[in-house]
């Protein structure tokens, strides 16, 4: 599947007032790892901290951009495939990373540590493996969440704390915060 986008359809897009996510043109929710677009946007975000929002969000850039130029882990990777090698590639072929950032992102567990000090934690990795490639990573801050501070960080993430984000508000707010996101996502969709 091929999609053109143009200046004329962006504008189109950004002018619009809502955005009626049921009036799909017939795309697929989720292309087959055979159509996933490199140039593209992954999502990064934790199931527990924000996966409503992520929903509305995701509905949003797939409306205007295509499932194939956005990643996300339920609807972007094939079943029986490595998770962690599947995500690493696929970050790999991204042009940006959306890291979307809750109240609870930084929740601390019953030892004092949060899910960002474990290694493995792939909400880390996916961000690490990101700021390492120079894929560009955008801290989308919802549910009146604010920026972590680089001391609160692992080291291999202290990085995103300087990074420019903006916050995804719910209603009345949140077309107009996902219009300023979308032409600022347009640089790095390559619809080849």
């Amino acid at each position: 599947m091929k999609v053109n986008i143009n200046a004329k359809s962006i504008n189109q897009v950004v002018n619009a007032e809502t955005i009626n996510i049921d009036q799909r043109s017939g795309e697929s929710e989720s292309p087959s790892s055979d159509e996933s677009a490199s140039g593209g946007i992954f999502i990064s975000y934790r199931r527990k901290d924000s996966a409503d929002v992520v929903g509305r969000i995701y509905d949003q850039l797939v409306k205007y951009f295509g499932a194939q130029y956005v990643f996300k882990d339920v609807y972007s990777i094939p079943l029986g495939s490595d998770f962690g090698k599947y995500i690493i590639e696929a970050i790999g072929k991204s042009g940006a990373l959306l890291a979307v950032i809750g109240e609870k992102w930084l929740e601390m567990n019953d030892a004092g540590k949060t899910r960002l000090d474990e290694p493995n934690d792939f909400v880390r990795i996916e961000i690490e493996s990101a700021l390492a490639g120079e894929i560009p990573v955008i801290p989308l801050l919802v549910r009146g969440a604010t920026m972590p501070p680089k001391e609160k960080l692992p080291p291999s993430l202290e990085k995103l704390s300087e990074k420019n984000g903006i916050q995804i508000r719910p209603d009345p707010d949140f077309h107009i915060d996902m219009k300023r996101l979308i032409t600022s996502l347009e640089k790095y969709i390559n619809p080849h």
